[in-house]
């Protein structure tokens, strides 16, 4: 799932955004190819947890903490936004001249819902780390030198998606543009 959400959605984001060397269609086609390939990673990291809980023993239960229905509604945004923005910059380019209005009207929207998805993505990832700190008792954590290094990893990795959403979240509302430049709609996020 950190492979889906974290890194092929934030690297499409910044092709989309900073990407200025191929013509406007390759980017948006790129953007959409890197999502669509989040989309696979992100289903087998939700089988692979639901079936680790069923298989357990004794079984876990599904839904019950704060990382699980952060996640849920991530994966249901990344969803909605992946439909909407396909149909709405893809499809809808068919009829170029007639859509271009409410293609404009949805590229502030598609842009800051992306985002607000992204950080919900680092969110769940680092209440997920959390979850998994606390289902190792105290005590037990640092009676071993493995287990206090291994608590150091997990955090310095919080650390790590923290500074991810920083570095995305600047690059992507930074303009790139000079300040004497007409930025076209299109190019506003």
């Amino acid at each position: 799932m950190v492979a889906g959400f974290v890194t092929l959605s934030g690297f499409s984001i910044l092709l989309y955004r900073l990407c200025r060397c191929l013509k406007h269609i390759y980017v948006k086609l790129l953007h959409m190819f890197f999502h669509a390939c989040a989309i696979p990673c992100v289903a087998l990291g939700f089988l692979a947890v639901f079936e680790s809980h069923n298989l357990s023993d004794p079984p876990k239960p599904h839904f019950y903490s704060m990382h699980t229905w952060l996640g849920l509604v991530t994966m249901g945004m990344f969803v909605l936004q992946f439909v909407i923005g396909f149909f709405s910059f893809l499809v809808l380019l068919c009829c170029e001249n007639r859509t271009y209005k409410c293609r404009s009207t949805m590229v502030p929207i598609h842009a800051s819902f992306g985002l607000v998805n992204f950080m919900l993505a680092i969110a769940t990832c680092i209440t997920g780390l959390i979850e998994n700190e606390r289902q190792v008792p105290g005590e037990v954590l640092m009676n071993t030198r493995n287990s206090e290094i291994e608590h150091y990893i997990v955090n310095s990795l919080g650390i790590v998606f923290v500074a991810i959403a920083i570095i995305v979240t600047v690059a992507v509302r930074r303009s790139n543009a000079p300040a004497t430049a007409k930025v076209y709609v299109t190019e506003r996020i």
